[in-house]
């Protein structure tokens, strides 16, 4: 991590070459034609743009050589179309390719596809609340501890399914940080000030002692 407040690394060497445990990718995916950069889109199935396109092939460079076990993504199309890209760079393919629906992002229910500024116009407790980690779920959308129980358990169930080899996990904003949280232990009040960029890939890297952080917010060259 770079700083406390807002980690974020550049593609480059390095981190903990020493530990000799298999690697989980968390990639997530690039900006849509929703621009998901400023709007709050989660359950709605927004397709990437051609920005989003370039920001996930940035990261080719980096993965380009990995070899994965499984690569798993999100069933929503712009994890989705993010995973082809991704897989149509890869020099050798992954041994399986699936979907976890318990990956999908969070459903921020009449949320959907607002903005900051028009929450905070159209309901400033709530969105005061929000900003401290006050809330409890977002109305006619789901709980924050039924989510968190819904990514702990895909997460679980994907590394059960593949006992051995790297991984790599393509989704959204909400599921890398929220695994981060589950597979590292850290508390959620300090991982949800972290910045996370659209195209961006987090790594972590299992030890004798569990998972620890190798790379938080990597993003490719260009």
């Amino acid at each position: 991590m770079t700083s406390a407040g807002h980690p974020r690394a550049t593609a480059r060497p390095g981190g903990h070459e020493h530990e000799g445990g298999r690697r989980v990718w968390l990639v997530r995916h690039g900006e849509t034609t929703g621009n998901s950069s400023v709007r709050y889109y989660g359950a709605t199935d927004v397709p990437l743009s051609d920005v989003g396109r370039d920001q996930v092939r940035r990261l080719l460079p980096v993965l380009a050589e990995q070899q994965f076990a499984a690569l798993v993504h999100s069933p929503l199309s712009r994890a989705e179309e993010s995973a082809r890209i991704l897989l149509s760079g890869m020099r050798r393919a992954p041994g399986h390719v699936e979907v976890a629906s318990d990956l999908r992002e969070v459903d921020f229910g009449e949320l959907e596809g607002m903005t900051s500024h028009e929450v905070a116009a159209e309901r400033p407790e709530f969105h005061a609340s929000w900003r401290r980690g006050e809330i409890d779920g977002y109305p006619g959308g789901e709980s924050i501890a039924g989510f968190r129980a819904r990514v702990a358990a895909g997460m679980d169930a994907v590394l059960a399914r593949h006992p051995e080899g790297d991984l790599c996990v393509v989704a959204h904003r909400g599921i890398v940080k929220n695994a981060v949280v589950h597979l590292l232990g850290l508390p959620w009040d300090l991982v949800r000030t972290w910045c996370l960029d659209l195209g961006s890939a987090t790594v972590l890297v299992e030890s004798p002692q569990g998972f620890v952080l190798d790379r938080y917010n990597l993003v490719g060259p260009g």
